[in-house]
């Protein structure tokens, strides 16, 4: 209720801009609009969302986190001060109210790197209480709840798991035999970041009298083949060399981490089926076939750039085709818009294309994000739990507002319809146990990915040789836990 009396507020205030802006005199009617907006701030203020929760006082505790060690897994989680930049101050906000309600400071350790790492194994191990919570690669947080290394979530007294601050899909698609080992939410604007999308370049749409596609996904046309459609008509062989090099415009780069990889979960495909009880791969059907098949047609293209070498999709080839205007399509991690203000030409956010017109669009959350576990070491569950609760709640009022209501919405991206794309995709995110637990995945977890990195041209005959490995290594890990339910 606070997010969309938020979004009202922020729109009112846009609203009686111009009006401000031209230098007349201020209206009876912007008078009583601001009147309103001040009324619904007074109101919104007497809302406590904490009020179910007991405020306890826990005398100066030191609440200690493990945060990968790169700015924008820390910047998730802490905020030193305040600094003017709008996301940063609502991280600031939200974790200065957790500290004064329950009397304690938030405290964070950058881990030895800023991806990989298991640096709380060895301590955990021994028996240390070193961190409270532990912020880690998706991959590495089910590497310790394989070993046995940290706690249920069901089991801890003041998280309701049921609440939609807990992102619903990870709550499902994450419970392990004998508990629910880690999870994300609105404790993390990474959620929401990680999230993949299409990017589109408007000013060649103009150019080529082009609809924008923002109606037709509201229609639910917007279509894989629509997509490959437009990506092939409108690339542009500028020098008329016949080839396709750094001078043309192509309709489609992609980053080899990116565009396969949700491919396959829009196809409907996950690695391991949602709520499966023996945690059965569903990576091979007759849509996976389908879209692959359609998916390798488009990357074979000679207008299609595949970036299977860099590091990272922030500075791979294809989002620089992008930010240079030489691509009609990229796809990216929603966070990434945050690095395009400053790219000349204009742009638009799409959901990427589903398979079919009856098909629910698709938004993988990528396995990079941040993720939560609880190291079986810490000494008070109950006071984890309640800070955990407190910064999910206050997550969803002030960082998840701040993030994607102003800082994408209203600065970032460049047209009011972008923002409802933004919702279609957020409403439909996507986080597959198979992907984000690559041990139990096995071979499955990098699906499309290694595919499209080695052009595998048969993927009946890919899945045919990766299952028997596949399975072992799933089998593996399951009787693992169900070893240690004794």
């Amino acid at each position: 209720m606070r997010n969309k009396k938020l979004l009202g507020l922020l729109l009112a205030l846009f609203m009686t801009l111009p009006l401000a802006s031209c230098g007349g005199e201020t209206t009876s009617e912007t008078t009583a609009d601001t009147a309103a907006v001040e009324n619904v701030e007074t109101e919104e203020e007497i809302v406590d969302p904490l009020a179910h929760l007991p405020a306890t006082d826990y005398e100066g505790y030191e609440f200690r986190m493990l945060i990968r060690n790169a700015d924008e897994w820390i910047g998730d989680m802490i905020a030193e001060e305040l600094n003017g930049e709008t996301v940063n101050d609502a991280v600031f906000k939200r974790n200065s109210e957790t500290s004064e309600r329950y009397n304690i400071s938030i405290t964070h350790t950058p881990s030895s790197h800023h991806n990989y790492e298991t640096d709380a194994k060895p301590l955990i191990l021994a028996g240390e209480d070193a961190y409270d919570i532990v912020v880690s690669h998706p991959r590495v947080a089910h590497v310790y709840a394989n070993e046995g290394l940290v706690s249920d979530w069901n089991t801890l007294k003041h998280v309701d798991l049921t609440k939609a601050y807990w992102d619903q899909d990870a709550v499902e698609s994450f419970q392990m035999p004998g508990g629910l080992y880690c999870l994300t939410g609105d404790i993390s604007y990474q959620a929401v970041g990680a999230s993949n999308a299409m990017l589109f370049n408007k000013d060649y749409f103009d150019e080529n009298s082009i609809e924008y596609p923002y109606e037709l996904v509201k229609e639910g046309g917007w279509t894989f083949d629509v997509f490959a459609e437009m990506a092939e008509t409108y690339s542009r062989d500028v020098d008329g060399d016949g080839a396709f090099t750094e001078k043309d415009i192509y309709g489609y780069a992609t980053f080899y981490w990116i565009g396969p990889i949700q491919a396959f979960y829009s196809s409907g495909a996950r690695v391991i089926e949602k709520g499966s009880e023996d945690y059965a791969f569903s990576v091979y059907s007759e849509r996976s076939v389908s879209m692959f098949e359609k998916y390798f047609k488009l990357l074979n293209a000679d207008y299609t750039v595949l970036d299977a070498t860099s590091d990272n999709s922030f500075d791979c080839t294809s989002t620089t085709l992008f930010r240079e205007g030489r691509s009609l399509f990229t796809d990216v991690n929603i966070t990434l818009v945050l690095t395009l203000r400053e790219m000349d030409q204009n742009f638009g956010i799409l959901p990427w294309p589903k398979l079919e017109e009856s098909d629910e669009y698709v938004a993988n959350v990528d396995a990079g994000t941040n993720l939560f576990t609880i190291p079986i070491t810490n000494s008070d569950f109950d006071r984890t739990s309640l800070v955990l609760e407190t910064l999910a709640i206050l997550g969803r009022e002030y960082v998840i507002p701040s993030y994607y209501e102003v800082a994408l919405k209203t600065r970032d991206s460049r047209d009011m319809e972008s923002a409802e794309m933004l919702d279609i995709i957020v409403a439909n995110r996507v986080f597959d146990l198979g992907y984000y637990n690559d041990q139990l995945g096995g071979a499955y977890a990098s699906h499309f990915a290694e595919m499209a990195k080695n052009k595998t041209a048969d993927f009946t005959s890919w899945y045919d040789g990766k299952l028997k490995s596949a399975e072992s290594a799933r089998d593996k890990i399951l009787k693992a836990y169900e070893d240690r339910l004794g």
